[in-house]
């Protein structure tokens, strides 16, 4: 079994979670989410401890994150290194196993915005988590099937993540919901196939008190003990992550709701330009755009936000009929996170905006063209029709 949570400790995730980089200094594999840092790893060899320590601190501090490692039973010398690195240790808390069980307990997903915030606030209180919700919540993308969130009639919820063998639990808002969790067969075929980990052998569980005495009494076993080292960042840190998800959260509705009346949007495959376009702005045609242009297009158009929009706004990058994405231009592209979306309207409408609509891009997939407006269109006009040529059309400020 140790070697098994060893694999899951040195996993290195498909997909990145979303606004995070990761990377990997051998053995360690760093996870920066620009408002505080991760690290993960196997086992690791007291030789050239000191220095591998003394990387990561370096590597966080760069990036003004504060920083959890999870030091487990067996791993010799390093809390040590920690505390004297500047490090200080969370409460022990023991590591629970079991085999994934066979029962079919009456479980629900979450699909609403609301009961989100409802779980979000009742899981701040009833820490501390493995995962705390509001990360997890923020991790996932849409299209990852190998996180869920589960409800019971009662309300209760936990959260949980397929990696490799295990099923790991992040956190559960209440330890009555314990036995439910450690017996429930995740792999059944009765659950809709996206939702099926058939993967999976082993659940696994992070407890300390009640609820570590819950999980006892439902079948699970400490196989060693975890204790999470914390340091603070060298300043104040950033409070957002440089790109969050837009799915079911209200001002995604609201952003295209405003969109759609003060541009007049009309989504049409052959009556175009699709919106009325903003006094004194300019569409260029890119579907002749060979790659060195579409990413020069990029580049201009991203270093425009960047100069464009104020210290700390955040942009949206909206997808016509899919999930965006609320972003800092200043905290993309480099040794952050990709910039997300593209300018570029690959298949649907896509648009950079500013929150009060003030400028941005509107991607026309059937037109093959860019709308640049506002403050934006101003300061990139001249180096974007030297890079791609002249557009096909102004509107008169």
């Amino acid at each position: 079994m140790e070697e098994a949570l060893n694999r899951l400790r040195g996993r290195v995730p498909d997909l990145p979670p979303v606004g995070a980089v990761v990377e990997r200094d051998e053995p360690i594999v760093r996870t920066h989410y620009g408002t505080h840092g991760e690290v993960n790893h196997g086992p690791l060899s007291e030789a050239g401890l000191d220095a591998l320590v003394a990387r990561q601190v370096e590597a966080f501090a760069r990036r003004n994150e504060p920083v959890v490692w999870p030091v487990y039973g067996y791993d010799t010398g390093l809390a040590e290194r920690l505390r004297a690195a500047g490090f200080a240790a969370e409460p022990e808390r023991a590591v629970l196993v079991c085999p994934i069980g066979t029962d079919h307990p009456k479980l629900r997903g979450v699909h609403e915005w609301a009961e989100h915030e409802r779980i979000a606030a009742v899981a701040e209180a009833s820490g501390p988590h493995r995962r705390p919700y509001s990360e997890f919540a923020a991790d996932v993308r849409p299209s990852d099937r190998s996180a869920e969130v589960v409800l019971d009639d009662a309300g209760r919820a936990a959260w949980v993540e397929a990696a490799g063998e295990f099923l790991v639990l992040g956190g559960v808002t209440d330890p009555g919901f314990a036995a439910a969790l450690a017996t429930r067969d995740w792999r059944s075929p009765e659950r809709p196939a996206w939702l099926r980990h058939p993967d999976v052998r082993y659940f696994l569980a992070e407890a300390g008190g009640e609820l570590r005495e819950a999980f006892e009494a439902a079948g699970m076993r400490a196989i060693t003990t975890v204790t999470r080292y914390r340091r603070p960042s060298p300043g104040a840190p950033a409070r957002t992550r440089p790109i969050r998800l837009l799915s079911r959260q209200p001002d995604h509705d609201e952003i295209w709701t405003r969109f759609h009346e003060e541009f007049a949007f009309r989504p049409d495959m052959h009556e175009f330009p699709g919106i009325t376009e903003p006094a004194g702005s300019a569409t260029w045609h890119i579907g002749d755009l060979g790659d060195p242009q579409l990413d020069a297009l990029e580049d201009i158009v991203h270093e425009g936000f960047r100069t464009s929009a104020s210290p700390g706004e955040e942009l949206y990058w909206l997808d016509w009929q899919h999930v965006g994405y609320r972003f800092d231009p200043a905290r993309v592209g480099g040794a952050g996170p990709p910039r997300p979306g593209a300018v570029f309207p690959d298949g649907d409408y896509c648009l950079y905006l500013t929150g009060d609509l003030r400028l941005g891009t509107f991607g026309h997939p059937w037109e093959e063209t860019v709308c640049v407006f506002g403050d934006l269109r101003t300061r990139i006009d001249a180096q974007l029709t030297a890079a791609i040529g002249e557009p096909i059309r102004r509107s008169e400020p």
